[in-house]
């Protein structure tokens, strides 16, 4: 039998993780993100890989709805960036 030591793991301070942070996106004409500036480098979509879109609590004030794309750089690399359908803003999701 293992005994609990019931001793604090952390802090106690709870942060999100992987939270996503605002990036410039240049889109082609059919909306799609066609070049990504991230860590001040721009960086040209080769393909786009996969897209999915997540709309969430669209009962509240303030909904979660965004269409996530995910595209081979050219040079190598991928990113995932998404588009807030509510805001418009592009942002960039890390894995």
């Amino acid at each position: 039998m293992v005994k609990t030591p019931r001793k604090k793991t952390g802090t106690g301070r709870i942060r999100p993780l992987n939270r996503p942070e605002p990036v410039q996106v240049e889109e082609d004409d059919d909306r799609r993100p066609s070049l990504v500036v991230t860590d001040g480098r721009r960086a040209k979509i080769a393909s786009i890989v996969d897209v999915w879109e997540i709309v969430d609590e669209w009962w509240r004030p303030d909904p979660v709805a965004r269409r996530y794309y995910r595209a081979a750089l050219e040079g190598g690399g991928t990113v995932t960036v998404f588009r807030d359908l509510v805001s418009g803003a592009w942002y960039r999701q890390r894995t």
